[in-house]
């Protein structure tokens, strides 16, 4: 068989199998080359039934199959197939907030439901002599003997990480193992580990967030393994249940800044990036800062807990209770208005939605300043996570609105 090398999925695998960039990964050819080596686990792209049958009587009886979704050359998820077991689609990993996206997830079931192959490009086959390292783990904390895989790369950049989506033999989801694939995704997934752990020393939030199973090494790499959360995705306008969440939330931790201390603290991290970016984007951010400061002077700001990224695609609603997970970007010390701002910002770019909240004494308009620095932060690390350019150039927008209203005030 002809190999084709795929970035991303040479990225997975190796994660996956616990190897390092300095290592081959073992593809598979002939079952007779591995007579010598041995590897423990052996990778097959697109394998024929002979293919499988040959690695079998080799010894590797352990066999695990992917589809590679969209394609190897444009990977997103590899979602189990699983002979005879219709029930696992494996997608709940995948929870889209546009249409389309949700039009394709859609399709995508209603084909795996009938168990029809014909849709799937490109598989991989992971064969081992024994479970996999990472099977082990999942086993031994969760009590199963058998467990299934669902994994999503997640959108290469400085933190991208793999999703491990576990699950039963019915497809009911056991828990979401993350592992990351770069250095500052490893950062990231330390502080979501230490953020849910002490945020479940808080009786009162505990219903509101996943459980932390595991949190340590894992083939040398850090790994975060945390409960599923149960309900449907939250809502995507900000209404009584996005309050009550976040009074609850900033009741367990709670400061007044100053006001000046948080525009010198954004105006440090902006100009960190800010040569990267042109001139047009540059002359916003010094403007932003100059208004910023001229209206937060004086002032203490309440801070607090944040989650960082507030968004209804991290939320679901389960006896009218929101829960929310992806903890990644938590701060302890954020201005508490920057996770309502997130929370509208992020809906109105891409979800179209308009809140209607602008007359409300903690809008955006009359707490501009705080806005302002929100903008910025939020641009700066969009731009880290080499996000959609519809959420950066939202931002630019916002910023351009913003100013030319305090000018005209």
């Amino acid at each position: 068989m002809i190999r084709q090398d795929s970035d991303v999925l040479d990225k997975t695998l190796r994660v996956l199998l616990g190897l390092d960039e300095n290592q081959a990964l073992p593809f598979f050819t002939d079952a007779h080359d591995f007579d010598a080596t041995r590897p423990a686990a052996v990778i097959a792209i697109n394998p024929s039934d002979r293919d499988s049958g040959d690695l079998f009587r080799a010894g590797y009886t352990q066999q695990k199959r992917f589809a590679l979704l969209p394609s190897r050359s444009s990977l997103r998820w590899l979602l189990p197939q699983v002979a005879k077991r219709r029930g696992i689609d494996g997608l709940q990993i995948y929870m889209p907030h546009g249409h389309v996206g949700r039009l394709v997830k859609a399709l995508i079931v209603q084909a795996r439901a009938t168990g029809w192959q014909g849709w799937v490009r490109d598989t991989a086959m992971i064969a081992s002599t024994k479970p996999l390292p990472i099977e082990k783990l999942l086993c031994e904390v969760t009590g199963e003997k058998q467990i299934f895989l669902s994994l999503s790369p997640g959108t290469p950049g400085a933190y991208q990480k793999l999703t491990v989506q576990a699950m039963r033999h019915d497809g009911s989801i056991l828990g979401y193992l993350k592992l990351p694939m770069t250095m500052a995704a490893d950062a990231r997934l330390r502080n979501e580990a230490a953020v849910v752990e002490e945020l479940f020393t808080y009786p009162e939030l505990r219903a509101h967030i996943p459980r932390l199973l595991f949190a340590g090494s894992l083939q040398g790499r850090y790994a975060v393994l945390q409960s599923p959360l149960e309900g449907k995705e939250g809502p995507r306008k900000y209404d009584p249940l996005h309050e009550l969440f976040l009074e609850r939330l900033h009741r367990c931790r709670f400061e007044l800044r100053s006001g000046s201390h948080l525009v010198d603290e954004t105006a440090a991290k902006w100009n960190g990036e800010a040569t990267k970016l042109d001139l047009g984007w540059q002359a916003l951010g010094r403007e932003a800062l100059r208004i910023a400061a001229q209206e937060l002077e004086g002032s203490e700001v309440p801070c607090g807990i944040s989650h960082g990224d507030f968004a209804p695609w991290n939320t679901r609603i389960d006896e009218d209770a929101l829960r929310l997970f992806d903890w990644e970007s938590a701060c302890w010390n954020a201005p508490l208005l920057w996770d309502k701002f997130h929370f509208m910002t992020q809906t109105e770019c891409l979800l179209h939605v308009r809140h209607g909240l602008e007359t409300a004494p903690h809008s955006r308009g009359k707490n501009r300043g705080l806005y302002l620095l929100y903008l910025l932060d939020s641009a700066r690390q969009f731009w880290a996570e080499s996000a959609e350019k519809v959420v950066i150039q939202y931002r630019r927008t916002q910023l351009e609105k913003f100013i030319a209203e305090r000018h005209a005030a």
